[in-house]
């Protein structure tokens, strides 16, 4: 009977994915069905189990090829890893954020495993089309500077440009990372609603003003820290590691930075519009509140504040 369900299960979610891959070359469509897609292997590796969900892939896989083309192969592996990683965590009860994490960590597998597909299999350099573009925005970037203010130079306008670009380029596993906890976060929440009207679940993000991220942390950012400031040659594999862990714990720490308001202003009843016009503020000008919410960040997590306003 469990056995003949599972089987009924897979064949309708393996449905449900084909009709969202088709719905993906929508143009309306096609952003949110990126969100979508992972949903369906949630829901079925969060009943069956991990062996279950990679037998999906696979079926996925091969009838999505002999339906449409291996162009679409790319998408499956990045839905299929994040939503297995997803439902997994939702298998072993983890906690919302411990999903997330999970969540996060699938997303890049499916994304690096997608890289390796596009450039081997594809023969398509996914580098060299990145830096194409990164070219191209950069240089409209610099046409409207120029224009803004055409005391610049020829010298420096192009130095901006080398500048930006090389920073563009060595920040791929940072927008990597970004783009995978968005992904995990925003999947995650349509899942969360989804099982609880279908299976009376009560899955929920916890209030965003509980985030609280490890102490060890911390010492990631000071590792950070010492190792952008100590020099590695340009280009290098060091420069490039230090550039990114850099830049990844300091949106973590801003995240935590961010936690730490949202907390004072529920503690001291203060209205809930003030911390959001913060984080409004710090968007638009990022300049000086980005560093001291960072710094409130590190503060938070290594005196204890909350404990502190308790």
């Amino acid at each position: 009977m469990n056995q003949s369900r599972k089987v009924t299960e897979g064949a309708l979610m393996i449905a449900i994915v084909m009709v969202l891959l088709v719905a993906s070359f929508l143009p309306i469509l096609s952003l949110i069905s990126m969100f979508v897609l992972p949903v369906p292997f949630i829901f079925y590796v969060k009943r069956h189990g991990v062996k279950a969900g990679l037998i999906m892939t696979v079926a996925v896989a091969i009838i999505s090829t002999l339906l449409m083309s291996m162009m679409i192969l790319p998408g499956v592996l990045i839905a299929a890893a994040g939503g297995i990683f997803i439902g997994y965590a939702m298998y072993k009860r983890n906690t919302a954020y411990e999903t997330l994490a999970q969540g996060t960590f699938g997303f890049i597998v499916g994304m690096l495993l997608a890289f390796v597909f596009i450039q081997i299999l594809l023969d398509v350099n996914i580098v060299s089309e990145y830096e194409n573009i990164v070219e191209d925005s950069v240089s409209m970037s610099a046409s409207m500077i120029e224009s803004v203010n055409p005391s610049l130079n020829e010298e420096d306008i192009t130095a901006l440009q080398e500048t930006q670009i090389s920073l563009l380029k060595q920040l791929i596993p940072t927008f990597m990372v970004v783009f995978a906890l968005a992904t995990a976060f925003i999947t995650q929440w349509i899942s969360y609603k989804l099982l609880n009207r279908i299976e009376k679940e009560k899955f929920s993000f916890p209030p965003f003003r509980e985030l609280q991220f490890p102490g060890a942390i911390i010492w990631i950012y000071l590792l950070a820290l010492i190792l952008s400031v100590i020099g590695f040659e340009e280009g290098s594999t060091m420069e490039f590691g230090a550039q990114n862990l850099l830049m990844i714990v300091g949106i973590a720490l801003m995240l935590q930075g961010f936690s730490f308001i949202f907390y004072f202003a529920h503690i001291k009843r203060i209205a809930k519009a003030v911390p959001i016009l913060i984080v409004i503020a710090t968007i638009l000008f990022p300049g000086i509140l980005l560093y001291f919410i960072r710094i409130l960040g590190i503060i938070d997590i290594g005196f204890r504040l909350r404990g502190r306003l308790k």
